[in-house]
C-alpha cells in the first residue's frame, strides 16, 4: 500500500489501551475503562472496522486466501506500540477458531495475520496449541452484545498439560477484530486461571462504536 493510501485510510489514532476505541483528547483510558477496567492490561487496535478494512478482513476469513495477512498485518507496524507489545510479551498466540470451523476454512486468520507480521519484525515464541476454543462454543459474531457476555463464559480453556507454557509469563493474544470484547475476556480469563502473570491483546480492527 502506497504511502498516501496508509495515511488516508489507515491513519494512527489515539485510542484506549483498555478498548482501543478512540480517545479523546488529553485521556488516558476512556471513562469507562476507568471505572471498569478490563482483564487485560493493554489491547491494541490498527484501524477501525470499517471501510475498506471491513471488505479486506471479510475476504481473508471468507474466500480461502490467507495471504491477504501479507497485506494487512504490515500495518500494524505503523503504531510504536505494536512493536513495544511484541517486545515484553513472552509468548504470543491466536485466538482460535471453533474446530468444526477451523476445518472448514483450513486455517485461522488471526494465526495467519501472525505469521504475516513475523515476516516484518522480531516477535515472541508463537504457541497455537495453548488456548483452545469449546468444541460447541457458538460463533459469537452472529449473536448481539448481551449474547455474547452470555456464551463467551466457557469459550475457552487452556489443557492441563499445556498450562506450563503460560504459567508466570506475559502472554499477548492476537485477534482479527474485537467488537464487545467478550472473545478477548473469555481469552484472557482462561490464560490467568491457567497461571498466566497478565495479558495483552493485538486486533487488526475495532469495531466502530453507535452512531447515536
Amino acid at each position: 500500500m502506497c504511502p498516501d493510501c496508509r495515511r488516508d485510510l489507515a491513519p494512527l489514532l489515539p485510542r484506549c489501551p483498555g478498548c482501543a476505541l478512540p480517545l479523546a483528547p488529553g485521556l488516558q483510558r476512556c471513562h469507562t475503562c476507568e471505572h471498569q477496567p478490563p482483564p487485560w492490561e493493554t489491547v491494541v487496535a490498527r484501524v477501525d472496522f470499517a471501510h475498506p478494512w471491513d471488505a479486506w478482513i471479510r475476504a481473508l476469513k471468507s474466500t480461502g486466501q490467507p495471504g491477504l495477512a501479507g497485506a494487512l498485518a504490515p500495518l500494524w507496524l505503523d503504531d510504536p506500540a505494536v512493536p513495544r507489545l511484541l517486545e515484553r510479551a513472552d509468548r504470543w498466540l491466536p485466538i482460535p477458531l471453533a474446530p468444526a470451523r477451523l476445518a472448514d476454512r483450513g486455517y485461522n486468520q488471526s494465526w495467519a495475520l501472525m505469521r504475516a507480521l513475523a515476516a516484518h519484525t522480531r516477535v515472541p515464541p508463537a504457541d497455537a496449541g495453548v488456548l483452545q476454543r469449546a468444541a460447541d462454543a457458538p460463533v459469537l459474531h452472529h449473536l448481539d452484545r448481551a449474547a455474547r457476555l452470555a456464551h463467551a463464559e466457557h469459550l475457552f480453556h487452556v489443557p492441563a498439560g499445556a498450562a506450563a507454557r503460560v504459567q508466570g509469563r506475559r502472554v499477548l493474544i492476537v485477534d482479527d477484530v474485537m467488537t464487545t470484547g467478550a472473545t478477548l475476556r473469555a481469552a484472557t480469563r482462561a490464560l490467568r486461571q491457567a497461571g498466566a502473570a497478565a495479558v495483552d491483546a493485538l486486533v487488526f480492527a475495532r469495531t466502530p462504536p453507535p452512531v447515536e
